[in-house]
């Protein structure tokens, strides 16, 4: 009683018995494993710089690139755990928890636009694929996915000319389970292996090339590990999730929650125009650096997108897919 009785003498003499407690800043970082050059790393700057504005100090944003706090298949679970705030994953390290995300890498998106498949992710398919994610991995999708765009296939000693060519090749393939299919009908042995590996296993021989796109040639420069040749085939298009451990969604409380999502919502689209661009920019300068570039024929895709679909039902019971959602994705696409 006397402790109260003396808090309230000060309150009544307008002394400040207790210093008041200033607010903390919440940590937020987000992991990726690109470099500071690559494409994603980029494209999430003005997000990041809206976010750190809109939330006026609340929020202390870093980014932490090449892998410093986790590597990329490790972030799903660190975010899960609460070991990060954010990241922002290619979707084919979701498959092994969440099957139906490698629908991208099925035949019936081999060889579709970036619109076609934004039709797909930006509409209820897209959000029921949300949903599921968000369930099984303990996340939130905080948006749209951000583009990283059509793959090509590069390697170092034998010309790729043409799908025939690369029969008999070991390629590290950064697929889902769906795309060793693919890469077998090929007669491709798919290797998978970190990306930060790839340098050294490209200069040891190890692996005859690997499948990727222009801008993560760049990025990293792989014209310097022997790459010499690449053929683009428009098979699978790349996506990134943006995504928040649950713990850390709750702890943002439900004002700060709505400026988060607003600020990826005013910035993704600016961010995959972005990444076209710098995909094409990326193809030009990899030839600059002595890889030589073609477009395969449209005859030998169309052939190896039939032999592919009549894989179709199969790919999707390997892998665990349901096939009541790839049918509602199909139904998106026309088929």
């Amino acid at each position: 009683m006397k402790v109260f009785g003396a808090l309230a003498a000060a309150v009544a003499l307008g002394i400040t018995a207790v210093p008041p407690v200033q607010a903390q800043e919440i940590p937020f970082r987000i992991s990726l494993n690109t470099g500071p050059n690559h494409v994603r790393n980029i494209a999430l700057e003005k997000f990041v710089n809206t976010l750190a504005e809109r939330t006026e100090g609340k929020l202390d944003v870093q980014v932490f690139p090449s892998s410093q706090l986790f590597k990329g298949p490790d972030v799903p679970k660190a975010l899960a755990q609460g070991g990060v705030e954010m990241g922002v994953p290619i979707i084919l390290y979701l498959s092994s928890v969440v099957p139906n995300t490698g629908l991208l890498d099925l035949p019936m998106f081999y060889g579709r636009s970036a619109d076609e498949v934004h039709a797909v992710l930006d509409g209820e398919v897209g959000a029921e694929l949300n949903d599921e994610i968000e369930a099984k991995l303990n996340v939130k999708v905080i948006g749209p996915y951000l583009d990283l765009g059509h793959t090509t296939i590069f390697t170092t000693e034998t010309p790729a000319t043409s799908l025939a060519a690369l029969d008999g090749l070991k390629l590290r393939v950064p697929g889902s389970p769906a795309s060793k299919v693919r890469y077998d009908e090929m007669g491709v042995e798919s290797v998978a292996i970190s990306f930060a590996d790839v340098p050294i296993a490209l200069a040891q021989n190890s692996i005859d090339g690997l499948n990727t796109t222009h801008e993560t040639i760049r990025s990293a420069k792989l014209w310097e590990s022997g790459l010499k040749y690449a053929i683009d085939t428009q098979e699978s298009f790349l996506v990134y999730v943006p995504m928040i451990g649950k713990p850390t969604w709750d702890k943002l409380g439900p004002e700060l929650q709505q400026t988060v999502t607003q600020a990826w919502a005013d910035t993704v689209g600016d961010a995959r125009t972005l990444a076209a661009s710098r995909q094409a920019d990326a193809r030009v300068e990899g030839m600059k650096h002595g890889i030589s570039t073609v477009q395969a024929e449209a005859a030998e895709l169309a052939a190896f997108r039939a032999r592919l679909l009549a894989r179709q039902d199969e790919i999707v019971a390997a892998t665990r897919m349901d096939p009541d959602f790839v049918a509602r994705a199909a139904a998106v696409l026309g088929d």
